[in-house]
């Protein structure tokens, strides 16, 4: 392709700035869609079939042409797909779509032609879409420009990502209005959230960032403008996809390959992926050398690039272990090893930060610094292992060596007496002493298999393992369980090659307490019913005296009527208004609801009723005291 003029200086600036954003990049990729990963894809879209509706048929074959896996027998699939019913936008658009793929002609019923055409009036973008491509390849008639119109009127009403991601593809098509679409780019990557700065996604999940992804470069394609997008979020975009390449629904899988792939092909962004080429590839004494594959998300290949070690450090203790080291190629061009033949590199987990370098420059690959994670791993022996049986005040028990990995000769130690055992862990490669991450001393009961396990941990500056029984102390651990016991020491750790489960020597225990009756499992078995004793009411005073406390308290009111009667009534100013009387009978009906309340309603059956009675209340009695307060002025 020939560019000129302001073009030409457009473009080689946009090269300029992804090149540099390319060695900035924070966020990297450090896996890919290995030939596993895509084999477990080709048996879940394979899984689909016999199909039942023509959307999984579709999302089916899409995908196994993704991978280059249709079914051989495409008469039987055109079969299928001419006898499932397709009655919506969207099945006809996959029936149509999957037939094309299997190279099935299919024809459009009157039914589905009526259902299209009322398909391009509505306010869904996703229905937009798949009317408008079923009726181009039924190759019925339509009008783009009522479908654009459609599409704006649409996007007013729904701007969510799905519907961009759809608006996208929709636009392509069109051919119509692609700058104006390609604008919205930016504001659907805004919409985005981003977890712990490593993963973009959308709120529709693995569905509708894919999507987006999708639509977001064939605008950008038709356009012939790059999506505005930034290195970093490319990076993101590809490590949550990654992070999903596990999913197990039909139509998600076939979306996310679809994503995946566009960003390993196009002509703007194509994140480099710099992983372990086998992951949990360790180093070890029989394996020197480390594999790292680079290459784009899908596992192919960038080109010719030399990758380097920038740096190697040892994660426990931070210490520099390499610093500009080279890979070396193999005959895989995108698998390099890194040899740690020479390099002194303890046992233990390590990071090394590379740089690929593609022999020639290539402005759309992002993120060509990264890093991988593996662990220097080691075997292991037991040495200077100690084992004895003292007498529980004696700080030093008499010991006798033992040599791993034999046995021991039998032991005999009562609640007097301390179970004591030394030892240290040491690398078979550098009889180095170090520490694991899990040391048990179990013992193991011969007759009922009653196991108990102890953690031994070790002095943290000799790194030498302890382990102390007190027999007396922990009888009751034991369940007064006298016997013989199998005494084993289990040694793992992540860095461990040959994880120890070693019987040690056994120990004839005997405890001064009977046995407990429960079994070893018994902590398994159904516990006792609890049955719930409810407090007891306290007792109530007699009735006379509650009869008395009434009286009591009806009496001043009784004491204020009979002083009222002689003294006289004065009902002269009572005022005879609709107001008047209502906020008073209002208010008698309110003490009458407390009334109630009292003797038989419950807080919600008052609440409800004190509602409809306090709101006429409350406006008669606002109404009387304006009334009131109106004739005193007059006054």
């Amino acid at each position: 392709m020939k560019v000129s003029g302001i073009h030409a200086f457009e473009w080689q600036r946009l090269a300029g700035l992804l090149m540099l954003c390319s060695l900035v990049s924070s966020a990297t990729v450090s896996t890919y869609l290995s030939a596993d990963d895509k084999s477990q894809l080709i048996t879940l879209f394979s899984s689909a079939a016999p199909y039942k509706d023509v959307i999984t048929a579709y999302w089916s074959l899409r995908g196994l042409a993704t991978l280059n896996s249709l079914p051989k027998d495409s008469s039987s699939v055109c079969q299928s797909l001419k006898s499932l019913p397709a009655e919506s936008a969207e099945a006809i658009f996959c029936a149509n779509e999957a037939a094309e793929l299997v190279n099935c002609k299919l024809t459009a019923t009157a039914v589905q032609t009526e259902a299209l055409n009322a398909a391009l009036t509505s306010k869904k973008v996703g229905s937009l879409y798949h009317a408008f491509l079923a009726m181009q390849r039924l190759k019925l008639k339509v009008d783009a420009t009522q479908v654009n119109a459609a599409l704006d009127e649409a996007l007013k009403a729904d701007d969510a990502p799905t519907s961009l991601g759809y608006s996208f593809l929709l636009a392509k098509a069109l051919n119509m209005d692609l700058d104006k679409r390609h604008s919205l780019i930016e504001d659907v990557y805004a919409q985005a959230d981003v977890v712990d700065g490593k993963y973009m996604q959308f709120e529709g999940g693995i569905y509708t960032t894919s999507l987006v992804v999708e639509g977001s470069y064939a605008l950008a394609a038709a356009a012939k403008k790059a999506p505005t997008l930034k290195p970093d979020q490319v990076m993101q975009l590809a490590n949550y996809l990654l992070s999903r390449r596990h999913v197990s629904k039909v139509r998600s899988a076939s979306q996310m390959l679809a994503a995946l792939t566009t960003l390993s092909s196009n002509k703007f962004f194509v994140p480099v992926a710099i992983s372990l080429d086998k992951p949990g590839s360790t180093v070890g004494a029989k394996n020197k050398k480390i594999a790292v594959r680079v290459g784009t998300v899908n596992g192919e290949s960038i080109g010719k690039v030399t990758l380097t070690a920038d740096s190697g450090r040892h994660v426990a203790d931070d210490a520099i272990v390499l610093s500009k080291e080279p890979l070396q190629v193999t005959s895989d061009p995108s698998v390099f090893e890194l040899d740690f033949t020479t390099i002194k590199a303890p046992f233990g987990f390590y990071e090394v930060q590379i740089t690929a370098t593609p022999a020639k420059p290539d402005a759309k690959l992002v993120g060509l610094k990264g890093s991988i994670k593996f662990k220097v791993v080691t075997e292991i022996t037991i040495d200077s292992v100690q084992l004895g049986v003292g007498e529980k005040d004696v700080i030093a028990p008499q010991t006798t060596k033992v040599v791993y990995p034999n046995k021991a000769k039998k032991l005999d130690a009562d609640v007097h007496q301390k179970l004591y055992m030394s030892f240290y862990i040491k690398s078979a490669a550098t009889s180095v002493a170090m520490k694991a991450h899990q040391v048990f001393v179990r013992m193991t009961h011969k007759v009922t298999g009653q196991e108990i396990a102890y953690v031994s941990t070790p002095d943290d500056g000799t790194k030498q393992y302890k382990f102390e029984l007190n027999v007396g102390a922990k009888e009751k651990e034991f369940g007064s369980l006298s016997g013989v016991y199998e005494m084993a020491l289990l040694v793992g750790d992540a860095i461990i090659q040959n994880p120890i489960e070693w019987t040690v020597a056994e120990v004839e225990l005997s405890f001064t307490g009977q046995p407990s009756e429960e079994s070893a499992d018994s902590q398994y078995k159904p516990k006792p019913t609890i049955e719930h004793m409810f407090r007891e009411p306290e007792k109530r005073p007699a009735a006379i005296v509650s009869n008395v406390f009434t009286i009591l308290c009806i009496a001043p009111f009784v004491i204020m009527l009979l002083m009222w009667l002689k003294l006289g009534i004065n009902v002269s100013n009572f005022p005879m208004s609709l107001s008047a009387l209502g906020f008073h009978i209002g208010l008698t009906a309110i003490f009458f609801l407390y009334y109630l309340y009292w003797t038989q309603l419950n807080m919600f059956q008052t609440i409800q009723y004190l509602a409809m009675i306090g709101i006429p209340t409350f406006l008669c009695g606002n109404q009387l005291l304006s009334s009131i307060a109106s004739k005193k002025k007059l006054r």
